[in-house]
C-alpha cells in the first residue's frame, strides 16, 4: 500500500511541475496533427485545397487578432 500511495504522489507531483512548465512557457497546446486548423481540414474530411486554405487563413487571422 505504502508502495502504491508513493507512485501516485510522484506521479501527481510531475504532473503538477510539468503543468507549471506549460503554464510559464507562454505557448497554446497543439494536437498530434500541428494544431486546430490543421485538424479541421483532415477531420471534415475536406479535400478541396480552397477550402482548407481559408480555414487556416481564418486561423491565422484570430492569432493574430489574440497577439494584438
Amino acid at each position: 500500500m505504502q508502495l502504491f500511495l508513493l507512485t501516485s504522489l510522484l506521479i501527481m507531483l510531475l504532473m503538477l511541475v510539468m503543468s507549471i512548465g506549460v503554464i510559464f512557457s507562454n505557448r497554446e497546446l497543439k494536437g498530434s496533427c500541428g494544431g486546430q486548423s490543421l485538424c479541421i481540414c483532415e477531420a471534415t474530411g475536406r479535400k478541396i485545397p480552397e477550402q482548407c486554405k481559408e480555414l487556416k487563413e481564418a486561423a491565422a487571422r484570430l492569432k493574430l487578432q489574440k497577439e494584438s
